[in-house]
Parts: C-alpha cells; structure tokens; sequence
C-alpha cells in the first residue's frame, strides 16, 4: 500500500448520509465484496457438511460480511471530528473540564480510631472506603486517634477552611460522641452547626447510622457518602447540675444497670472487644444491686409549636441552666409546671433520641418504637421495681420487641427529663456508649436541642 492511499481527506455530509441511507448509488468496493460473497454461498451450500457445521459456516460468513461492509463504511469516516475542531475551541473544553473536577471536590477530615471494635478500623477504611471516596471526589485528610478525648480535641480545634465539607469517623458511636462533643463545646458555635459528620460504622456498636441512615456496613457508607445530602437530627443534652458540666449526645442517655455494665466493659476492652458488653452483663447480672432514683419528666405536648428562631439562640435557650432549676412539692405523684414525679426502685431509665435499634444480633430489636430521630421529642423507658427475674424477662421480651408489653414498664414521649440517684445507687449516666462520672448525689437534666445536627448521607428509602 502506497503512501498516498493513507493520506485522510475530510468528510463531507454527503459521504455520510451516502453511507448511512439506502440509495441506488454503491461504492464499488460494496459490489465486489458482496459479489463475491454471493458467489461463495452456493459453494458452500453446496458441500457435504454436517448440519451444526454448516451453521457455524453460515454464522462466519454472515459475521465476515458484516465486518466487510462496516469497514468500508468506516474508511470513509476516518477522518475524526477532532482534526477540525479549532485550537482556541480544545483548549477551552479542557479548561471547562478541569474547572469541573475542581468544583466537585468534597475537603473533609478524616477521623479513624483504630482501636474500635477488634482493632479493624484501619483496614476497613484504607481497603474498603477510601478508594470510593477518592473516585467520588473526596480530598480527605486521615488523622488517627491515639488517645481518649483526642477526636473531642480534634473537632474543637480544627480549622474548618480545611474541611468545609464535613468530618467522617470511622469507628463506633464513641468517636462520633466525641466529635460532637467537641464541635458543640467551640466559640463559633454558628459554623459548627453547619458542619456535618459522616459516619464509617467499623465499631462495636453502630446503632446511630443504622437506626437513622440504614447503614450496617462500611460499603454502604461509602456509599452514601459519594452520593452526598444530609439529614438533620435532634440533639439532646445531659446537664450535671452541681457542676455544670454539660454533655451532647445523639443515641440515648441511661442510668441504673446499662450505667453499670457500661462502666464494667471498660475493663474487657483491649481483650474482648465487643464482646466485652455481654461479659460485663453476665458479671453484672450475677451480682444485681438495687437501684433507687427519683425522676421528674415533663410530658411532650403537641398543642404549642413555637416560633422558630435562629441555630444559636435556639441552642442556648435550650440549654439546662442549674439556676433556672426549680424545686417544687410533690403533690400527689405530680409536681408544678407539668412536671411528673416517679421515686423508687428502678432496673433501668433509658432517654433515647431515636428507636434505638443495634446493629449487632440477629433480631436487631427496637428499644424505642415510636422515637424518630428528628421529631423534637425524647422517648423515656422506665423499667420498674428490682431483682433477676424481672430483669431476665425484660431482657427476653425485647429481643422480641415485646418489652413494652411488660406491665412493670413504662413509656412515655418527654421534653426533658431529670435524675437524681438516692443512696447508695451508682451515680453515673452513659450517654452513647460513653459513661459520665460523677461524686456525691448529682442530678442530671436531660434536655432535646431539635435538628442542631447534620448527618453526612440520606437513607436508602428517602
């Protein structure tokens, strides 16, 4: 083949629909090979060959002619569009593009604990989130924990022109208990608010993801993240009133049997993992003590919507406040301003922001059913009265979601809750998975801040 014969002439229009409709007019190069091909087919035809043979022959010849034609069709078009398109034109398509990669990208911070769970949390992300999250434009900065408090210290001190897009933990419900904590406890509490938090369920407990997002595991998280959105959530409060300390949360707040099997598994961690829970459960069990509270809980009442207002007076206002704390008489299990009185043995007091459902066990049972997470209200669980038996059966009945049923159980939706232990009853409150010491006789004031937070990711079904 000559030299010549290689050189490209443009396409015309006409060429094209030439090769594209049917008209009288063929290329000769057409009329030879279909000829030809016609003079091969009675040949063929005309051979003695078995029957699944001369099908394959068939099936060949057809597929050599299609080829044949689409060949001499596509020599005509050689020439690509490209050649003409002017160099001003390229060079602006380029810039356009990159100025869209640029756009898309999502700075975040990366917060990894890698001691959640079985230790696991850093081969989950770096072999089965990170990749996702780079092709979805992610620009991420990965920063491990290395102590307890340290995501808290993180998210309070970081700058957030350097991850305007969200910080993403990648652990259990403990890290992200600090990063809200530590976001929540900043100066500029208006940004902090707007910044989301994304979540990597690699822990031993994710029950926060799961119950609001229906994440179960780290793919599905990636997941959600590249296809962005947000979804607000109610925040709640725990005030110990003596001191002023005041702690954020997003899952629940409990006192009583939880409180002590949260303070026991802390000994199990570094060998059991997540299995340290039913441990300490067992331990606990075996050796029950009483628990005797005194509980004061405002009933929700849907009549009065208020006037909405800003993030921030919003979130002060709703703040337990120790000098706003009203002691008022009892008077006949009631007490002023709506409040409601309970004295006595309890086995448990649970305060959940959402139903609470945990990803772990093959039931998954829902502690709180009538609990959403952004409904402006907190769902209070009293389990009553004391003793193996009774917490045995409580215990049974909510695997099957039937705990409620319990006649010694009682639920009801609240606007803020207070706690005081009497005695010798352990005097610590675990908010999400995290256990709050406290000396003496504390109160703790458990109040709801509404939709003061941003979850990275929308679930499935929305």
């Amino acid at each position: 083949m000559s030299a010549r014969s290689l050189v490209r002439s443009p396409v015309s229009c006409s060429a094209v629909n030439e090769c594209f409709t049917y008209s009288s007019r063929r290329s000769r190069s057409f009329y030879q090979c279909s000829n030809t091909m016609n003079l091969q087919r009675p040949q063929v035809a005309q051979m003695l060959l078995p029957r699944k043979l001369r099908k394959s022959t068939r099936l060949q010849t057809s597929l050599f002619t299609q080829r044949q034609i689409a060949s001499n069709c596509c020599s005509d078009l050689s020439t690509t569009y490209t050649e003409e398109l002017p160099n001003y034109l390229a060079i602006n398509v380029l810039h356009d593009q990159s100025d869209a990669k640029q756009e898309n990208i999502r700075k975040v911070l990366v917060i990894l604990n890698p001691y959640s769970g079985f230790r696991s949390s850093r081969e989950v992300f770096y072999k089965k989130v990170q990749s996702t999250l780079k092709l979805s434009g992610f620009a991420m900065e990965v920063v491990e924990t290395a102590y307890a408090g340290h995501a808290k210290e993180l998210a309070s001190t970081v700058d957030f022109s350097t991850c305007p897009d969200g910080i993403i933990c990648v652990g259990g419900d403990g890290v992200v208990n600090e990063v809200l904590n530590g976001l929540l406890g900043r100066d500029d509490l208006n940004e902090a608010l707007q910044l989301p938090i994304g979540i990597v369920p690699a822990g031993s407990d994710n029950s926060l993801v799961w119950t609001v997002l229906g994440i179960r595991d780290p793919v599905s998280a990636a997941t959600a993240l590249a296809k962005g959105g947000f979804t607000p959530i109610d925040v709640f409060a725990v005030k110990w009133i003596q001191a002023g300390v005041t702690h954020f949360g997003l899952t629940a707040s409990y006192c009583g049997f939880v409180a002590d099997v949260i303070q026991l598994s802390e000994k199990f961690r570094l060998q059991l993992g997540p299995f340290r829970y039913v441990i300490a459960g067992l331990l606990k069990f075996l050796s029950l003590p009483q628990y005797r509270f005194e509980v004061d809980y405002m009933p929700l009442s849907p009549e009065r919507n208020p006037k909405p207002k800003s993030s921030n007076e919003k979130f002060h206002d709703q703040l337990p406040d120790g000098s706003k704390v009203k002691r008022s008489t009892q008077m006949d299990g009631k007490t002023g301003d709506n409040w409601v009185t309970r004295k006595g043995e309890f086995l448990g007091i649970l305060v959940c922001n959402h139903f609470c459902k945990p990803a772990q066990g093959l039931l998954s049972p829902v502690v709180a059913p009538k609990a959403q997470h952004d409904d402006g209200s907190l769902d209070l669980i009293l389990v009553h009265g004391s003793g193996r038996l009774r917490l045995f059966c409580f215990f049974v009945a909510y695997q099957f979601c039937w705990h409620l049923l319990l006649p010694f159980v009682e639920y009801v939706k609240v606007k803020e809750v207070k706690i005081r232990p009497v005695g010798s009853t352990h005097s610590g409150c675990g908010v999400d998975g995290e256990l709050l010491q406290a000396d003496g006789q504390p109160e703790w004031h458990c109040s709801l801040l509404p939709s003061q937070g941003r979850l990275l990711g929308r679930h499935p079904r929305t």
